[in-house]
């Protein structure tokens, strides 16, 4: 082969070499280019499930801590409690069981018996039991004999010839006070349905009262009505008090979500129901922003608009407390929980020796350990993986620095409780009403059962026979409290 001839196709060679190069080259960096984006893609997918696999585990962490929830460790209800094997799950304490130490009993005695029998309380009536002599040993047994009595009231003519008939003989036949008393009171305190009274009045009766339950409506109309001026006394009273318990519970009324508020003391309770429980709903009620005293309350922070001191219910915290160590295992839960709950029962004691107050140095010396368990909570806090679980721990000891104060209030002031129980108490009626009927069916019945409520509670608190005050305000007879 000529020399020209092999140079031009070693070059045609070269030049084939070069292309392929040039080819696989590109083909490189597409495969580069290609693998380059499929990785950017996997990354990407690989960012967003770590994220969705976070989301899941606040989420997990969150019902996790819900179902852990009940009425021990957090402010749920004691209904919602899942059902467990345990009698009783209330904390133990060093008291005995049984009647404590300086409680007053209280038995049936022959001589109180014959006593009421001689100011015409009691009736008494004689059985013999064997041979009658001069001779004998007496025994008692109460009992209570329901009967219709039919009061026939005969008006007769005046000097002129008219028949002067008051404007409650309306009719020709009515119910008396005996009866509308005990119909309000097996309602509004013994929280009987409208329709199981009606048959309870007709069974006592042995069948002489038919009562419709439109009747039973009217009569506490009637003494709500009536009982205005009370409803106002108890108002004004409770604006002079220096402290005030108040709480709300939730219901239906009207197809609406509602709210019966109590305000209580310990002489003194008036519940107002109202459409919500914001602002504009308490300022309704011409209380709350009235009331110029220390108010204690379950850290509702629309509370802090009113009065002009506070204290908080410990109760709740030391659910809170439980709770969270349950949750989180954190040390700082328990350690608080011990010092307040030392604090009242070193508090009780003090006052059952009448001391009234506790040393500064003592309060200061308190003050510092609470300060120093909220310090080891934050430092606790950082070390929790899950953030739904970090931030809700987190709010509670934040809770706890920025209401300290409050949440101490009852070691400088013994007037102060160490909780709310006392407005809990008194809403514990609605809560069994609204668990057994579910609702109210208006607002206007709502109120009438609250004002007879605020009236029952009122007098109960201050020692009085709340039948006979309420017997009384449909009599027309001036009832005080």
């Amino acid at each position: 082969m000529p020399k020209a001839d092999y140079g031009r196709d070693l070059f045609k060679q070269v030049q084939e070499l070069m292309l392929k190069c040039d080819n696989l080259s590109h083909e490189m960096k597409e495969s580069k280019k290609g693998y380059e984006q499929r990785i950017e893609v996997l990354e990407d997918k690989v960012e967003h499930l770590e994220k969705e696999n976070q989301k899941l585990k606040d989420e997990n962490d969150r019902l996790k801590k819900q179902l852990n929830n009940n009425s021990d460790n957090s402010s749920k209800p004691p209904s919602s409690d899942i059902k467990k094997n345990i009698p009783n799950n209330r904390e133990k304490t060093s008291k005995k069981a049984g009647g404590q130490k300086g409680h007053k009993g209280y038995h049936l005695s022959k001589k109180m018996v014959e006593e009421k029998i001689e100011k015409g309380e009691f009736e008494r009536k004689i059985i013999n039991v064997g041979k009658v002599t001069e001779e004998y040993k007496s025994k008692y047994i109460l009992d209570l004999r329901v009967k219709v009595i039919a009061k026939e009231y005969r008006f007769y003519k005046d000097e002129n010839g008219k028949y002067n008939i008051p404007k409650e003989f309306q009719t020709d036949v009515q119910y008396g006070e005996e009866l509308k008393t005990m119909c309000t009171v097996l309602n509004t305190e013994g929280i009987v349905a409208l329709d199981r009274l009606t048959n309870f009045v007709s069974c006592i009766s042995h069948g002489g009262i038919e009562l419709s339950k439109g009747s039973i409506v009217n009569f506490m109309n009637e003494l709500n009505r009536k009982g205005q001026y009370i409803i106002e006394k108890i108002k004004e009273k409770l604006l002079n008090k220096e402290k005030m318990h108040t709480d709300g519970t939730s219901g239906r009324c009207e197809n609406k979500n509602v709210c019966i508020r109590t305000h209580s003391t310990d002489d003194l309770t008036l519940f107002v129901p109202t459409y919500g429980k914001g602002k504009k709903y308490i300022e309704e009620t011409g209380i709350l922003n009235k009331f110029m005293g220390l108010l204690i309350h379950d850290h509702e922070t629309v509370m802090y608009n009113y009065g002009t001191e506070h204290a908080e219910c410990n109760v709740h915290i030391l659910r809170y407390l439980k709770g969270c160590n349950e949750n989180t295992g954190n040390k700082w839960a328990t350690k608080m929980r011990s010092l307040l709950s030392e604090l009242n029962e070193y508090r009780k004691r003090l006052k059952g020796k009448e001391i009234e107050k506790i040393d500064k140095e003592k309060i200061e010396r308190y003050s510092k350990r609470y300060d120093e368990i909220i310090e080891e909570g934050y430092k606790e806090n950082k070390k929790i993986k899950s953030k739904y679980i970090r931030q809700d721990e987190q709010k509670l000891l934040n809770r706890l620095k920025k209401y300290k104060e409050n949440h101490l209030k009852f070691l400088y002031d013994f007037n102060v409780p160490f909780d709310n129980n006392l407005a809990e108490r008194d809403l514990r009626n609605f809560k069994i009403k609204l668990k057994v009927s579910g609702r109210f069916n208006s607002m206007e019945g709502m109120k009438v059962y609250s004002n007879i409520r605020s009236i029952i509670v009122t007098f109960k608190k201050q020692g009085k026979n709340f039948y006979e005050a309420i017997n009384n305000i449909y009599k027309n007879i001036p009832v005080s409290i």
